[in-house]
């Protein structure tokens, strides 16, 4: 009698360990064993919580400088000039007025179009017997399309691109 007592005891805790409440059927064996919960693999485990800090989300600013572009022109002779990769708006307006005048002969000239990280390009059209410049500034890969697009609309003929695009953006 004591042994059948015995052996019911054993099979009894047997199943109260089978039965584990957190037991979850559609889970993998360690996320069902409640000896692995300090790991933090069973999340039904109330004290997996305890054990799983989050980190906090660390912010990293990275300071990348803008570059600018501008492009003058001198609109009694048609004489244009740029600049590209300039550290400051300033600089690059000085830059091309100077490109634009070439040592003073074509002066004056005044900018008409800058660009801050983006790119720069200039279509030229015919209305009647002068030719007009059109700059654009707009995102890389857009600025020719958008010159061309503004030398169009204006009624100009024979629009052509001359500067091609170039881009000031930033160096990582």
């Amino acid at each position: 009698m004591k042994k059948l007592l015995f052996i019911l005891l054993g099979l009894t805790s047997l199943n109260v360990y089978a039965a584990d409440p957190t037991y979850d059927a559609t889970r993998g064996a360690l996320q069902n064993n409640s000896a692995l919960c300090q790991y933090g693999y069973n999340p039904n485990c109330a004290s997996s919580r305890q054990h799983q800090r989050k980190q906090p989300t660390e912010i990293v600013n990275i300071d990348v400088p803008s570059k600018y572009g501008a492009w003058a022109t001198n609109n009694k002779t048609g004489v244009s000039g740029g600049a590209i990769d300039m550290d400051s708006r300033a600089a690059a307006e000085k830059a091309a007025i100077k490109n634009c005048e070439q040592g003073g002969r074509n002066a004056p000239c005044k900018v008409a179009v800058w660009v801050r990280n983006g790119c720069i390009a200039v279509a030229q059209g015919k209305s009647g017997k002068k030719w007009t410049a059109f700059p654009s500034a707009k995102e890389p890969g857009l600025a020719e399309a958008d010159a061309l697009r503004q030398c169009r609309a204006s009624g100009s003929s024979q629009c052509s691109i001359v500067a091609n695009e170039g881009c000031s953006m930033p160096k990582y």
